[in-house]
């Protein structure tokens, strides 16, 4: 939820039990979805958004809007699972979860198909490539919320693209993933 002006921000500051509610109720379905396919648990991604939402409100009389709510509440979500994976000790493969209103998949086997060339990613060019795909987010936003250069980001996605286009069938590739223009 993006705040065109400081006055639902300021609410939010204040702890508006109503504005809080708005709030959390317009962000929880993507920061689970988001959460749910890098854990591939939905108990942990409950925990994880429930953590990121605790987290957010706690710290949001700091938040100065340098940048959107949205990344800066992914960025909270995005450090809460690093936390949660470190205390796991294993990098978890990625989830079947992907929003199934993509076009592009014909066929569950199509979408199972992506789903294991995902699992087979190192964990930073999947994180970058669910961010960016599924999750919508801008190379800026993916490089604020991981830290990493803009051009690190960029070169994780393309590195992604370049793993997933050998993992899949040719012509799910072309239809997927083909360049603009």
């Amino acid at each position: 939820m993006e705040f065109p002006d400081a006055d639902p921000l300021n609410r939010l500051k204040r702890k508006d039990a109503e504005a809080m509610d708005a709030w959390v109720a317009a962000n929880t379905d993507d920061l689970y979805r988001f959460l749910r396919q890098l854990t591939r648990q939905r108990e942990a991604a409950e925990d994880l958004t429930q953590q990121t939402f605790v987290r957010a409100l706690k710290g949001l009389q700091r938040f100065e809007g340098n940048c959107s709510m949205r990344t800066w509440l992914h960025r909270i979500a995005y450090r809460e699972y690093l936390r949660w994976r470190k205390r796991q000790r294993l990098l978890p493969p990625l989830s079947p979860w992907l929003r199934a209103s993509h076009k592009e998949f014909e066929t569950i086997e199509e979408a199972d198909q992506l789903v294991r060339a995902l699992d087979q990613l190192p964990p930073a060019l999947r994180e970058a490539f669910l961010m960016f795909e599924v999750q919508d987010l801008q190379i800026e936003e993916i490089a604020e919320i991981t830290h990493s250069p803009i051009g690190t980001v960029k070169s994780r996605l393309h590195h992604a693209r370049l793993k997933l286009r050998e993992a899949l069938q040719p012509t799910f590739v072309e239809v997927c993933y083909e360049q603009p223009g």
